[in-house]
């Protein structure tokens, strides 16, 4: 269940793949001009060295990163989720004393309504 969304993703990705863009260049400005090789092999040189090097990062970050990162922001939702849902509880409470102490019928019925929700037994064995 990814908690990124797609264009999340996307931005993530362009971010990415300039920034390894720009150390390529850097790098093979600095060291690739000592090459003794033509301008079409120095072109295939510099974009063998772009990709592979991108392909080699998104690889890393993917085993070792993404699904850390995924789990954290999924948890945060969760986590975000129950305390609003603990604070409209708390109001709803606070909204049934008021009536209670006016004596108005309104929000008696509503203490009783079966709630259709998940119950926290079961997001806590997603973990």
């Amino acid at each position: 269940m990814p908690a990124l969304n797609t264009d999340t993703r996307l931005v993530m990705t362009i971010l990415f793949v300039g920034t390894l863009s720009g150390a390529n260049v850097f790098v093979y400005a600095n060291f690739g001009v000592s090459f003794p090789y033509t301008t079409l092999a120095h072109a295939f040189l510099f974009g063998l060295g772009t990709i592979g090097a991108i392909m080699v990062m998104k690889a890393i970050f993917d085993l070792a990163l993404n699904d850390k990162i995924e789990m954290w922001l999924l948890d945060r939702k969760i986590k975000a989720y129950w305390e609003r849902k603990s604070r409209d509880e708390q109001q709803r409470q606070k909204m049934r004393e008021s009536a209670r102490q006016y004596n108005t019928n309104f929000y008696a019925n509503t203490a009783n309504e079966e709630v259709n929700e998940v119950g926290s037994e079961f997001l806590a064995t997603l973990q």
